[in-house]
């Protein structure tokens, strides 16, 4: 098994440091949002968006700008930064930023686009479990770093399109999930809960969160 870098522990503590306070920010401005855009008729997010890829969609942005201003506030080594195939970089490294909210997914670590493809190797991955009040009371945070797995076959960005016979599309919802390898554990570090071996695949944990 391939040892982790120490560079990643590192980001993994910079990260550490800045999530909560950049959830709870995130969930004190999507209840002012809501709140304001129904002219006060509607609570939480949930009454909005029926779909948790709507909702993700909504608060995905909203978070990595409070991680970027609660870096700043913390002198924390994270810049909040656009590229191509990154969103932020933590102690000199490039990292691409992914949140999905709803229930426990089961082993997928992110979901991306699948019409990118050009990423980063280190993917920030942030699952949340959402509640009516606007907040969050179950959290998954890890650093995944593609470059260290030894098994490319599985450990991926796995794209949900099916193809005819022909080899033609017959379905593209445009999206992708990151899935990691049962033996290719190493690869994740965790920030917020953990991982556990499954038949195949390594699955994300969950804590509380408050």
């Amino acid at each position: 098994m391939k040892l982790r870098p120490k560079a990643h522990d590192e980001i993994a503590a910079d990260l550490k440091k800045i999530i909560p306070l950049a959830l709870n920010n995130t969930s004190e401005i999507v209840a002012q949002c809501v709140k304001l855009a129904s002219a006060g008729t509607m609570t939480h997010l949930g009454e909005w968006f029926a779909q948790t890829v709507d909702r993700t969609k909504y608060v995905a942005p909203i978070f990595n700008i409070q991680l970027g201003i609660v870096a700043k506030q913390l002198g924390v080594d994270y810049i909040e930064e656009e590229g191509i195939g990154y969103d932020c970089i933590v102690e000199s490294h490039k990292v691409e930023n992914k949140l999905s909210l709803g229930t426990k997914s089961p082993h997928a670590f992110a979901t991306g686009n699948n019409h990118s493809k050009t990423k980063v190797d280190l993917v920030f991955c942030t699952k949340l479990v959402y509640n009516d009040n606007n907040g969050f009371s179950e959290i998954h945070a890890s650093l995944v770093d593609l470059s260290q797995r030894t098994l490319p076959l599985i450990t991926r960005w796995r794209d949900e399109q099916k193809k005819d016979k022909n080899g033609e599309v017959k379905n593209n919802n445009g999206f992708s999930t990151l899935e990691v390898a049962k033996h290719d554990a190493h690869i994740v570090t965790p920030v917020f809960g953990g991982t556990r071996p499954a038949v195949k695949f390594t699955y994300p944990t969950y804590v509380p969160f408050s």
